[in-house]
């Protein structure tokens, strides 16, 4: 899903042509706008999606009847579609870093990473590796493994789903009523929700965090500190929009997709960060690579070795920098230390889990430079200038005015922040999302509530054409 007002124009038609067809046409509906909005974006991206959803498919069917027959075969043929999905996405992001060094010669063009590849193939890999386990009860038929590759308003940027979570919400789906309140309203208040996040928030945060991030040799250490948190809520707020908005797309066709934020920067540790963010992703690398490599299970050591192996694998996936590698090597080793730290009893005493509380949010926003910055290099200039300073000091006046923010625009922003705070440290406290609190309150309230935020966007969202509005920042991975 891209951020154009043509993508609202293009979720009306699906909707009317999917709640018109009849229950058993709606899976051939959804499965065919989904494949076409793909092809609009890329061509490539939609062939190369058919090619591996057949593979996928094919392999996986017969994993699923050779299981009980031949327990050696249904392994062996496992291995071996991992490993395809494996070895597919490593040779697309060998081609992407070769050129991005401009060292990919013109024959071998095809093999940029297609759109949305990223995501699905790890669909791909729990579904082969699912089935093995006899984790898929409710098998789909082609049709329906087209839709769950393919689902237009999660296929850029996810979530990754789980197929039997995917596939045993089918009879819901295909049965529902578009005229559900509930239904409707809780998928309003998720797609409200986030386009606040990404309008009020990110692309306001984007206008200045390019600027500081980009050239930190040339900016004071106040700004490169306050660039450092735009950008944590910038990445947060432009993700968990997308996200949200996702959720909201889906609901309104009888589909549930999961979560992938649960107010992050509220956290109590390292670990406990990564059960808040992006969680389909974290529970797919727990899941597949943490616990069959033995998880904690052998020893402390063997522990902290799989969590630094995980945490590579996530850095690597996420891009093919050098950056990208010493991010996930920092939360790696960030999440080793805090894990020691909690053994020794050094968290303990109230006052402990505050700082802890404090020092992971502070981690957290450290490495996120280290993924913001275009090279390594940049990165830890970027850091050492925030800790030593430099030779520019200008006042923060002087930062305004190169940065083209305004005090109105600054005070908006604060506001804004203070707001994210409340509504997270609520959403935490209640343990449920804010779009679910909105939907249990009285149909009078959310009407207000909607009213009000209808309101908030038209008038201070960072959108239209004179504003440099970005995509959402989760498409390039």
């Amino acid at each position: 899903m891209t951020f154009e007002f043509t993508t609202l124009v293009f979720l009306v038609g699906t909707l009317v042509l999917f709640y018109l067809a009849p229950p058993k046409l709606r899976p051939p509906v959804l499965a065919l706008v989904s494949l076409f909005y793909v092809a609009h974006l890329s061509r490539f991206a939609a062939m190369v999606l058919l090619v591996t959803s057949a593979f996928v498919y094919v392999l996986g069917a017969i994993i699923h009847k050779k299981r009980e027959e031949n327990r050696r075969l249904a392994k062996a043929l496992t291995v071996v579609g991992v490993l395809v999905c494996v070895l597919s996405l490593s040779a697309f992001k060998l081609g992407d870093l070769l050129s991005s060094r401009e060292k990919l010669p013109g024959s071998l063009s095809w093999m940029l990473l297609p759109l949305g590849f990223s995501y699905y193939i790890f669909q791909s890999i729990s579904f082969i590796a699912d089935i093995n386990k006899g984790k898929v009860e409710h098998f789909p038929n082609p049709i329906d493994f087209i839709v769950y590759q393919s689902l237009y308003m999660k296929f850029i940027s996810g979530p990754i789903e789980r197929a039997e979570d995917f596939f045993s919400q089918k009879e819901k789906a295909v049965t529902g009523k578009f005229l559900n309140e509930m239904n409707i309203t809780g998928a309003f208040s998720y797609i409200l929700y986030g386009f606040c996040l990404k309008l009020l928030l990110a692309n306001r945060f984007a206008k200045y965090t390019d600027i500081l991030i980009g050239n930190p040799d040339f900016h004071s250490r106040g700004a490169l500190i306050a660039g450092s948190l735009m950008y944590t809520l910038q990445i947060y707020t432009d993700f968990a929009g997308y996200s949200s908005i996702a959720i909201g797309f889906a609901k309104l066709f009888g589909i549930k997709l999961t979560q992938n934020f649960k107010a992050p920067y509220t956290a109590k540790s390292m670990s406990d960060f990564w059960r808040r963010w992006h969680i389909s992703l974290s529970n797919w690398l727990k899941d597949y690579i943490y616990i069959p490599l033995g998880g904690n299970r052998k020893g402390v050591f063997r522990k902290h070795l799989n969590t630094v192996i995980v945490f590579l694998v996530c850095g690597l996936w996420h891009g093919n920098g050098l950056n990208f590698v010493a991010w996930g090597l920092a939360h790696g080793f960030l999440s080793v230390v805090d894990d020691i730290l909690a053994r020794l009893h050094v968290w303990d005493a109230k006052l402990m889990q505050i700082v802890r509380r404090v020092l992971t949010f502070c981690s957290v926003s450290l490495a996120w430079v280290l993924f913001g910055s275009g090279s390594l290099s940049s990165a830890l200039r970027y850091i050492k200038y925030m800790f030593l300073g430099t030779e520019i000091d200008y006042s923060w006046a002087k930062e305004m005015e190169l940065l083209e923010m305004s005090s109105y625009q600054l005070w908006i922003m604060l506001i804004a922040i203070a707001v994210l705070i409340v509504m997270d440290v609520f959403s935490s406290v209640k343990k449920k999302d804010l779009p679910e609190l909105i939907t249990e309150r009285a149909l009078p309230v959310r009407l207000l509530v909607f009213y009000v935020l209808l309101v908030l966007l038209l008038v201070y969202g960072v959108y239209g054409p004179k504003e440099q509005v970005i995509g959402f920042m989760y498409m390039d991975f």
